[in-house]
């Protein structure tokens, strides 16, 4: 007998605001922060979703309510943490299209894609080497997120060695130019803006798009933004 898929999860916070990152930047959306990640990159805008035991066990059903209750999106971002490291979270993506036009699934990589749908986007953030010693866990499934259809591969690129790893795995993952968004690494304006000219650079060379990171433009490192 096949199981019942799990009903609840462990969630972090629930909000409504702008997608700040990736190719619907801008764009207002409910966000659904899941709890729990192991990947332990040095510049986390959000490590208080890391612990596992953190945030708060609630239905699926119920997060979706509550972020609907906030205020009209037709967008929703499901972000943790990670989220594909979550039993329920194919479940909850069940139960989310048809309700959004659009649902975003924001995921390091390091789980392999599970599902596809029309309205279904990945972006995919795989990590550089010098941001956590689980790097190349992140790319391990590159090449399969690289033929999944809606899938978005976007780098955060804090120095011109991140640019040159970015780059170099890129390539040796054949990930297409077209489905690469590079983004300014920091949790301050300032810091962003002094990455930037590295990202311009390499996506005037490349072919690859820039993300922004309107959030910390417009809020710094703020929870629930």
């Amino acid at each position: 007998m096949t199981p019942h898929p799990p009903t609840w999860i462990r969630v972090s916070e629930c909000f409504l605001s702008l997608q700040g990152e990736g190719p619907a930047a801008g764009t207002p959306a409910h966000f659904v922060r899941l709890q729990g990640c192991d990947v332990g990159c040095h510049w986390c805008d959000s490590k208080y979703t890391w612990g596992k035991s953190g945030g708060r066990e609630i239905s699926i059903d119920d997060a979706l309510d509550e972020v609907r209750s906030l205020g009209e999106a037709p967008m929703l971002v499901i972000t943790g943490g990670e989220p594909l490291q979550h039993e329920g979270v194919y479940a909850l993506l069940a139960r989310s299209l048809g309700r959004w036009s659009r649902v975003e699934v924001e995921t390091s990589g390091v789980e392999p894609p599970r599902m596809s749908h029309a309205h279904l986007f990945w972006n995919v953030s795989p990590k550089l080497p010098s941001v956590t010693p689980r790097w190349a866990d992140t790319w391990a499934h590159a090449r399969a997120w690289a033929q999944a259809p809606n899938a978005t591969f976007k780098l955060v690129v804090g120095s011109e060695r991140d640019r040159d790893d970015a780059v170099r795995l890129i390539a040796e993952h054949e990930v297409p130019a077209a489905r690469v968004m590079l983004m300014p690494e920091g949790l301050t304006d300032d810091v962003v803006r002094a990455h930037a000219p590295i990202v311009v650079e390499a996506c005037k060379r490349h072919g690859y798009r820039m993300s922004p990171r309107l959030h910390i433009w417009l809020w710094g490192p703020k929870r629930g933004v």
